[in-house]
C-alpha cells in the first residue's frame, strides 16, 4: 500500500521566508497619483516642513500612500519650482516660504517686525497720469501721480518688487521723495489719508527680464502677482499697489468665514 505523499504546496513544507512573503500584506498605494501627491507634498511645505528639513523618500512614500517613482516625480516638479533643493548624496531638503496674511494691511514697518522684510528704494518720481490711471483715480488731463518703486528684501535677499501709483496735487509734490518708504506709509503719514477698503487680486505670472534681474531669478520663472486697489474711507481710489513676489519664497494665507446665503447674495 502506497502512503500519501506530502503536499509540496502546503505552507509547512515551504521555507519560512517564503511563507512570510505570502502572508505579508502588501502596502496599499491608494493615492498613487502624481497630481495629488504633488498637491499634498506642496501643502506640507507650507504647514509642516521646516526650512532646511531633510525629506526622506521612504517616509514620504508611506505618508503620501504613493509609489517611490510618483514621489520622486513630485519632488522633481517642486525642485524645478525652487520649493525644494535636491543634491546628489545629500538628498532633498525643503526651502520653506514666508506666508503673508491677506487679512492685514501691512506697511514696511509691520513686515520688518514680523517677517524681517524691508524696502530698498529703486526710484520715486512724479509723472503726468496716463489715461488708464486717470480713469481709475478720476483725474483730469494733466494731473499727476507719484510712482514709488521699491525692492522687497528679506534678510538682505531680494524676494519681491513693489510698484505703487498714487494721485497727488501740485501742493503735495514736495512730499514725494526716496524717503517715502511704501505706499501705505505715504498715504497715511505724508498725505494724511485714512485708508478704507482694499480690493486685492492675486494671480500667477511669469517673470520678465527686468524683474528677473532684480530678484535674481530666470526670465519666465514663476512669480506671484498681487495688486491692491486702495480706497479711502469715502470709497475713493487713492492708490494702486502692485507686488511681484518670488513664487518659491513667498506665499499668502487668509482666514475665510462662510457667510449666510443673504450675505453672499448681497
Amino acid at each position: 500500500m502506497t502512503g500519501l505523499q506530502p503536499d509540496s504546496s502546503s505552507p509547512r513544507h515551504l521555507p519560512a521566508r517564503t511563507v512570510f512573503q505570502r502572508r505579508r500584506e502588501l502596502p496599499q498605494r491608494t493615492n498613487n497619483s502624481l497630481r495629488r501627491t504633488y498637491g499634498l507634498l506642496r501643502s506640507s511645505l507650507h504647514h509642516s516642513v521646516e526650512p532646511g528639513q531633510v525629506l526622506v523618500e521612504a517616509d514620504l512614500v508611506e505618508a503620501l500612500s504613493s509609489s517611490r517613482n510618483t514621489v520622486r516625480a513630485a519632488l522633481q516638479l517642486l525642485a524645478h519650482e525652487g520649493l525644494v533643493t535636491r543634491r546628489p548624496k545629500l538628498g532633498t531638503t525643503g526651502r520653506g516660504s514666508t506666508l503673508l496674511p491677506f487679512n492685514d494691511v501691512l506697511s514696511s514697518h509691520d513686515k520688518m517686525l514680523a517677517y524681517r522684510m524691508r524696502y530698498e528704494p529703486l526710484g520715486t518720481t512724479v509723472i503726468v497720469a496716463p489715461e488708464l490711471l486717470r480713469s481709475w483715480f478720476s483725474l483730469q488731463p494733466g494731473e499727476s501721480v507719484a510712482v514709488i518703486e521699491r525692492l522687497v528684501l528679506q534678510d538682505n535677499s531680494a524676494v519681491g518688487l513693489s510698484i505703487s501709483y498714487a494721485p497727488i496735487t501740485p501742493e503735495q509734490r514736495t512730499r514725494v521723495s526716496n524717503k517715502c518708504v511704501d505706499v501705505i506709509s505715504f498715504l497715511e503719514s505724508d498725505l494724511g489719508i485714512t485708508i478704507g477698503e482694499i480690493d486685492t487680486i492675486v494671480a500667477a505670472a511669469t517673470c520678465d527680464t527686468e524683474t528677473g534681474h532684480l530678484l535674481g531669478i530666470a526670465e519666465g520663472a514663476a512669480i506671484l502677482w498681487l495688486e491692491d486697489l486702495i480706497h479711502d474711507t469715502d470709497g475713493r481710489v487713492r492708490a494702486i499697489h502692485q507686488l511681484r513676489y518670488r513664487g518659491d519664497l513667498v506665499g499668502f494665507s487668509a482666514v475665510a468665514r462662510r457667510g449666510t446665503l443673504e450675505q453672499r447674495a448681497g
